[in-house]
This record gives structure tokens, C-alpha cells and sequence, in this order.
């Protein structure tokens, strides 16, 4: 019998028998819900506080109770693991009372959550801390200035520069891949790396990518000696969503014209606009809007514009930057001359006695 047990020494005997058969089939209980795999940590602390609570939802009483039971609660957390004398130290543990419940992080695959420097609020990893409404007041949190994190096996708080958790009966080892410049713990299958010119880890294997100083950015080997270079370019937000490019978890997607975008972003673009948002020039490869663009000339010849309509203008070729004059306006658009985009805009217009308008 664990020396834990609060049964009165002096106690009559029928009274401690039945105590103690209560005792041993709750560590029997909670033997079974830390081995019970398909749980979650936080459904493991429910389900423990509700046999620990027996039938009283007052949550002092809980807090009480869970206080004052820590002493088996610790030695069968110890007997989950395979040693019935172990008493894993809870004392930096909040009772389930006071602990708020920490979300599953869907983020990153790690046995361990952070303590956001900026308000001392536990978090599966700094994207939950930002994706949380209740601490949206606090910004973006700084992933190099973590100082704490807390073991989700034992709940034991600790300094966060280790990959393993300090508490010796628990010693799990929190991640396959630990990067302690960046403070993150994440699986080896999206082949993590740290990048000392990006100041921190990206994913993709370190052998797949080239750092370019000019851009900022880690290349994709493949395209690195064609890639179109431009000083910082990845140091600029998103032109759709506005959001930071450099250190954002979405992926850019450079354009033809050397400006970049999320690729995500550009997905949904090219939905429905087939130009780049800053410069306007087309992202598609003149090959592929080909057949668009004959398309839309046949349709012009077959719908002629009628004379009280009719307009001279003067146009900019936004792919080819070249200005071309005397040219028949038409509501479906003015073709260039010289690369026969249709990716233009009218520069000046004139009424069919070539006075301006």
C-alpha cells in the first residue's frame, strides 16, 4: 500500500478494508486511461479528474480532492510506465482545476507545449498562440524569445533549450527534429533544416535548397540558376493577402516578371486575372494565353464597333512596355502590334476626326 494512502491510522478495520479496495480499483482506473492510446493528454487529465472527483462537480471540491490525492496520482502515473515506485515530481504542475486546456496543436508533431513569452499563456506552438482569438491583443509571437515550455506526458514545466524532458522518471524526448536557435520541435518527414542567412529553420531537406543573398531566400536547387533575382524580393508582403512573405509557413510562388506571391494566393488569382498585381504584366507564358488571345482578335473582327463608337487610341503594351498609336478601339480590348498581347491599356483616345476627347 502506497504510503500516499490518507486512510486514519486508528480507522476502524471494515471502514479501511472497504477504503482501501476503493483505492486500488481507482489506481486500477487510472491505470487504464494513461495506457488507453487513443486518448489525448487533455482527455487523460479529464477523465483522471472525473474519477478523482467521484460524484461532486464543485470545482473546489475537484481542486481539493486532486490536491490532496497528488501523492497516488504520481505514483500511478509512475505505475503507467512500468515502475510502481516511482513518484513523478507534479509540483510545477497547476491542479485541473486552474490549468487551462490547451488545444491540440495540429501544427507540428511534438510532446510538448510552449509558454508564449508575451503572455505567459500555455500553447501548442507559437501558430496556435496566433490563431487564437483570446491573444490576438499580443501580435505574432516571437519564437526566439520562448524561455519555458511544459511536457504534455508528465506536465512538468521547464527551460526549453532540450529536446528531452528534464523530469528523470518521465525523460521523453519531445520531437525528431529540436532546433534550439528557432525553439521548435517538429517530425524529420518534412525535413526540417536551419538556415543561418535566413536566421531560421525551413523545410524541404537542406540538400534541395541554395540560399541566394540577392533574394533573401532559400532557392529550390532546381531553378536556382535560372531564377529571376531582385534585391529582397521575399522581404515584401504578399500583393494579395498582404502578409509577410519571408518567414511566412506558406510557400511563394515567383512570377515570370521577378515579383513574387504566395502560392496560394496565386492560385486564386489566376482564377480569375491572369497579370501579376503589381506590374500588371501577364504570369502565364505567352505559349499559353496563344489561343486565348487569337480567340478574342476573331471576335473583334466579327463584332466591328459601330461608327458613332468608333475611337483612335493610343495604347501601352504592359508585357512588352511599348506604346503604339493609331490603333481601333474596341470594348474587348486592344491588341498589341508588336507581341500581340492583349494585356494593354489605353493611353489616350481620340473621336474618329482624330481631335481629343
Amino acid at each position: 500500500m502506497s504510503s500516499d494512502n490518507d486512510s486514519p491510522p486508528d480507522g476502524n478495520v471494515v471502514s479501511g478494508s472497504l477504503k482501501e479496495d476503493k483505492s486500488t480499483e481507482k489506481r486500477r482506473a487510472i491505470q487504464s486511461i494513461m495506457k488507453d492510446t487513443t486518448l489525448t493528454d487533455l482527455e487523460r487529465r479529464l477523465r483522471i479528474q472525473t474519477l478523482m472527483d467521484g460524484s461532486s462537480n464543485s470545482n473546489a471540491n475537484a481542486s481539493a480532492q486532486i490536491s490532496g490525492s497528488g501523492g497516488m496520482v504520481r505514483s500511478l502515473l509512475g505505475s503507467a510506465n512500468g515502475d510502481s515506485s516511482s513518484d513523478v515530481p507534479m509540483a510545477n504542475a497547476a491542479s485541473s482545476s486552474e490549468q487551462r486546456a490547451v488545444v491540440a496543436c495540429v501544427h507540428y508533431e511534438r510532446k510538448c507545449n510552449v509558454i508564449a513569452p508575451c503572455c505567459g499563456v500555455e500553447f501548442g506552438c507559437r501558430v496556435c498562440h496566433d490563431d487564437d482569438t483570446g491573444s490576438s491583443a499580443c501580435g505574432p509571437m516571437d519564437r526566439f524569445a520562448v524561455k519555458e515550455i511544459v511536457c504534455k506526458e508528465c506536465n512538468t514545466r521547464q527551460p526549453c533549450a532540450t529536446n528531452k524532458c528534464v523530469n528523470e522518471e518521465c525523460g521523453v524526448t519531445f520531437a525528431e527534429y529540436h532546433c534550439v536557435k528557432c525553439n521548435i520541435w517538429m517530425a524529420l518527414k518534412r525535413e526540417p533544416f536551419h538556415c543561418e542567412e535566413c536566421g531560421f529553420c525551413r523545410v524541404g531537406g537542406q540538400e534541395n535548397y541554395r540560399h541566394c543573398s540577392i533574394c533573401s531566400m532559400c532557392i529550390n536547387v532546381s531553378v536556382y540558376d535560372t531564377h529571376n533575382c531582385m534585391k529582397d524580393k521575399y522581404k515584401n508582403n504578399c500583393p494579395v493577402c498582404r502578409e509577410d512573405m519571408f518567414s511566412s509557413r506558406q510557400s511563394p510562388q515567383d512570377l515570370p516578371c521577378g515579383h513574387c506571391i504566395h502560392a496560394h494566393c496565386f492560385r486564386n488569382l489566376a482564377s480569375f486575372d491572369y497579370r501579376c498585381p503589381i506590374c500588371k504584366k501577364t504570369v502565364v507564358s505567352r505559349q499559353s494565353m496563344a489561343a486565348a488571345w487569337t480567340a478574342r482578335a476573331r471576335d473583334i473582327e466579327l463584332q466591328p464597333m459601330p461608327d458613332d463608337l468608333q475611337r483612335t487610341v493610343s495604347i501601352i503594351c504592359n508585357d512588352c512596355e511599348v506604346k503604339s498609336d493609331n490603333l481601333d478601339w474596341h470594348f474587348l480590348g486592344v491588341q498589341c502590334p508588336g507581341c500581340s498581347s492583349f494585356n494593354t491599356v489605353v493611353a489616350d483616345m481620340s473621336n474618329g476626326n482624330n481631335t481629343s476627347t
